[in-house]
């Protein structure tokens, strides 16, 4: 063997058995805070009726499929579907209820329940929906965690 041959190989090899570098340990409480407070944040604007304070709670390219299940991409799209919705009730109660995250270095999976009660504006009727969402939560380079992609399914009775 030649001796760039062996170098070679002793470098792969001396690569191989380097120690790999840990991860530092995630404080599971503090990331599960940090979301419910930016949940919080979302249920208050959804109270306000304000789609456009919703939507920028989500990445630039952030995303959303609400539970008719048409994607709204970006902030302009799902501030406008959530103001279409948020036109049409007046919301007396917002919340979401964080089950559990899982984080992944810049990115976490929240996985929670929410519902809300209003009254309809045309009519006064009582409105209510409850479900269930997965988010998959952004930290930007500013530090802040974002909604990027957000999926909710509405709670429906079992024939």
């Amino acid at each position: 063997m030649s001796r760039s041959a062996s170098i070679a190989l002793l470098l792969v090899l001396a690569a191989c058995t380097a120690p790999v570098p840990q991860a530092p340990p995630v404080d599971l409480a503090a990331v599960k805070d940090a979301i419910q407070a930016r949940e919080k944040e979302w249920s208050a604007a959804f109270l306000a009726g304000d789609g456009t304070a919703i939507s920028n709670l989500y990445t630039e390219d952030g995303a959303s499929i609400p539970a008719n299940g048409e994607w709204d991409r970006g902030r302009a799209g799902i501030a406008r579907s959530l103001q279409a919705q948020l036109d049409t009730i007046t919301v007396s109660l917002r919340e979401d209820i964080t089950q559990e995250v899982i984080p992944m270095g810049d990115y976490v999976f929240e996985i929670g329940d929410y519902r809300y009660e209003g009254t309809s504006k045309a009519d006064g009727t009582p409105r209510s929906a409850s479900g269930r969402y997965v988010v998959l939560w952004r930290k930007d380079a500013d530090g802040v965690w974002r909604l990027h992609r957000d999926l909710g399914n509405e709670f429906r009775p079992r024939q």
